[in-house]
Formats: structure tokens, sequence, C-alpha cells
């Protein structure tokens, strides 16, 4: 059957769309990748993090180039280079279900301070091949070789790692896996297997994310630990931040002791998020304030000032263990409760609160006879423990209602000092020691301290 002649221009019609279509999509992507790079450039032209010497051969199907990575540390007192890492790169501007453009690249330490990084990585280079997906993310698989040095008597040894990260708009991920680190040497060694370092960010502007640090084993001549993990959570509520640190141990073996399930929880909850940027940015460009302008100095103070009126809490929610003789359990927090007003009164803002609960044989029975013996520390059926509960004024310790004057008096001064400081003025703190609290039954609340 023959076509007809209508019919044989549509599909010659159709036949040039889509090969104008397959060619015009490696022509969009290798120009979008070299505007994309030359913009990149342009915003790290100065700064702490810079963009150097960028060299990049546009092609139709395939791109390639090179350019360098500086750091430069502008607090530092000495007079070292920057830090710089050479990039090289290979760009294929063929589409696949994963993105537009795939890469390879690799990146070596260079310049005058990269020779100890070049000693470690031992003439080697950290690898990658990547892709940027179609909804601008741009995620990248690493390898790194073996690294090693010797030095001082020391050796490190770190077997060959690899990882992935994952760059988006406002969000990193990044995940990065060390089968084993040694470092034997001088008398002493460390041992460190299965390494896993992982961090989600969800905002990297502002922190919020989860970040975590596994390593299954770990010993020194004197230390066995197994399952150790540090995790930090931080989360964004309105306009405050929740911050969270966790450290654990499933087991530890030191001094003679087996120890099991340890956990050490910290966290800050209701920091102003605004004025915690702001603190964040100031010390950063002004390295500590030790460069710091009036105005920078005017605009920490007035953060400052806001983070303090706004109130929040921060505290040990968890400390816990146990061993061969006991166990150990407590929790502390203390609370900025927001200000009635416009000035910063920790008198009134300011309320703690803790406890302590120490089981079985864990104290020894000279230390815990003492304890006992100052009228602080309850015993208990299973161990003793001690609280305390302080707010408005009054102080109380393992059920006994204590002065709270010399509490209050202590923040008054303190209340002194923040609004000299906030307004710019020099105070120094007092230095007059505070008499010794002592216990009252008394179960009313103390009488109000006069005012500094």
């Amino acid at each position: 059957m023959r076509l007809s002649s209508r019919l044989r221009v549509v599909l010659a019609g159709s036949a040039f769309v889509i090969t104008a279509g397959a060619l015009a999509v490696p022509w969009y992507s290798s120009r979008m990748l070299a505007a994309g790079l030359q913009e990149l450039a342009l915003e790290h032209s100065k700064g702490d993090l810079r963009i150097r010497n960028l060299a990049h051969e546009a092609g139709w199907f395939n791109s390639s180039g090179a350019l360098d990575l500086e750091w430069h540390n502008q607090c530092a007192e000495d007079a070292q280079g920057p830090a710089v890492v050479h990039l090289e790169y290979r760009a294929r501007h063929v589409p696949d279900w994963k993105g537009l453009t795939r890469f390879d690249w690799s990146a070596a330490p260079a310049g005058e301070a990269a020779t100890g990084v070049q000693q470690l990585l031992r003439g080697g280079k950290l690898t990658g091949t990547g892709h940027a997906g179609f909804d601008g993310t741009f995620s990248t698989e690493m390898q790194l070789p073996e690294l090693g040095m010797v030095a001082k008597g020391e050796t490190l040894q770190v077997t060959p790692s690899g990882g992935r990260m994952e760059l988006g708009k406002t969000a990193l991920r990044f995940d990065w896996v060390f089968e084993r680190m040694a470092l034997p040497g001088n008398g002493h060694a460390l041992e460190a297997k299965h390494i896993a370092l992982s961090l989600d960010l969800k905002n990297r502007t502002v922190g919020t994310g989860r970040a975590a640090l596994d390593i299954e084993s770990m010993s020194t001549t004197d230390v066995t630990l197994q399952g150790l993990r540090v995790s930090s959570e931080t989360t964004e509520r309105g306009d405050r931040l929740d911050s969270r640190v966790t450290e654990s141990v499933r087991s530890a073996q030191l001094l003679g002791q087996n120890l099991q399930d340890l956990v050490l929880e910290a966290e800050v909850k209701g920091l102003h998020t605004a004025s915690v940027q702001t603190l964040s940015k100031v010390f950063s460009e002004s390295c500590g304030l030790q460069n710091a302008t009036a105005d920078e100095k005017l605009q920490m103070r007035t953060a400052l000032k806001k983070l303090l009126l706004a109130g929040f809490s921060v505290g040990i929610p968890k400390l816990q263990g146990s061993g061969n003789e006991g166990g150990l359990d407590g929790n502390l927090v203390l609370t900025l409760a927001p200000a009635q007003g416009d000035e910063v009164l920790l008198a009134s803002q300011l309320s703690s609160s803790g406890h302590i609960h120490i089981k079985g044989k864990l104290m020894p029975p000279d230390q815990k006879a003492f304890a006992l013996s100052t009228g602080y520390v309850n015993e208990v059926p299973d161990g003793v423990q001690a609280g305390f509960e302080y707010g408005a004024g009054i102080l109380k310790v393992s059920g006994k209602t204590l002065d709270g004057a010399m509490v209050q008096l202590g923040l008054q001064k303190l209340d002194a000092w923040i609004k000299a400081f906030l307004a710019g003025e020099s105070l120094a703190l007092p230095e007059e020691e505070l008499p010794a609290v002592a216990p009252s039954e008394a179960p009313a609340a103390s009488p109000a301290a006069p005012a500094s």
C-alpha cells in the first residue's frame, strides 16, 4: 500500500520535530551548564569560599572544564594561604531517566597549604559520578582512596571509603562510610570500625534537619565502646527553633566497669529563629566579634535582647546508664519564660528543676554516707536520690524549702549587668562571694530580696 502525499509530509514533519527536539535538549543542557557555572563563579568571587580559574569548554553533547575552589579563613592569625581544591569535570548532555546531564569529576588539593592533605591522599583523588535532575537537584556518588600518613611516631590508616551527596535549592543530604580507621603509635592505639556519617538538612540556611555519626566499635588501650552514636535534630516551629543532641553508647568497658545503654540528651527549645540567625551571621562575619564594627555590635545586642525577651529552655532531659554495680538516671532543665515587658528580668523569668537517682551500689559506701549526712540526699529502696526546684524566689532541695533570697539577689545583680551590656555600657560582674544557703523546714515562700 502506497502512502499518500499528505501522510508522507506529516511523517516527515514529525520526524523533523523529533530530531530537532532530540538535538535541542543537549544544546539547552549545555547552555544551562555554562551559564550556571558563570553565575556560580560570579556569586563566589568574594568571601570565605571562592571559585577561581574557571575554564569551561562547552560542547553540544559533551562539555568539560576545571576550576579551583578556595577557602579563605579570614579570621586566621597566621599568613598561610587559602586551602585550594582543584576540580576537573566532564559532562554528557544526553538525557536519561535520572536527569538532563551526567557528570564525571575528580578533586585534589592544590596550592601551598595542601602538602599535608596530599601526603594523606598518597597521590590519590576524590572522584565521583553524578547527574543534574529535572527538578534542579544535583546528586553524586563519591569515592575516596585509602588514606595513610606517618608523622611524629604515629601512623594513620583509613580504608577506602565512599558516600553520596544530594544538593537541592535549600536541602542537602550527605552520607559517608569508612569501614576502618586506625591510629597506633607512641605507646597508645585507637581503632574504629564501620564509621557512618549522615546529614539530612531540610533548609541548610537555617540549619534545620538531622545529622548523625555512628561508630559500630571503637577501642583504645584503656577503653572499648560498642554502638557509639552522636545525633542531632533541629526543627523550626513557627518563629522558633528546637534543637536536640543525643549521645549514646550500647556498651562500654572502662576502669573495670561494664556499662550498658548510656544515654545523654541535651536540648534547647524555643529559640527565636531570626535572633539566632542574626547572632550567627554577626559572629561569623566579625571573627567572633574580634573585628566587629559598631553597627555589628548593635545588631548583636539587639538580637540577644530579643532572644532573652522571647524566652527559651535549655537542659538535659535524659541522663541514664547502667553498670556492674547499679545504674544512674537524671535530668535537668532551665526555663527562661517570655518577659512581661521590654526589659530582661532573670529574677522573674528564670526557673529550674532537676533530679538524680543513683541505683544499686554505683555510689561507694563512704560517698553515700557523706551525701546522706548533708540532708539534701534521700535514701530510697534501690539507692539514693536528690532533686531541686526553683521558681518565683523559692528554692526546694529534696523536699526541703531553702531561703531563696540569695539566689534572687544574684539574679538581680546579673540583670543589672545584662541591662548595662545591652545598652552598650561596661559593667563587671560582682566578685563578692554569696553566703551559703541554709536549709529551712518552713514551707512558706522566702521574703523578696531587696533590689540590687
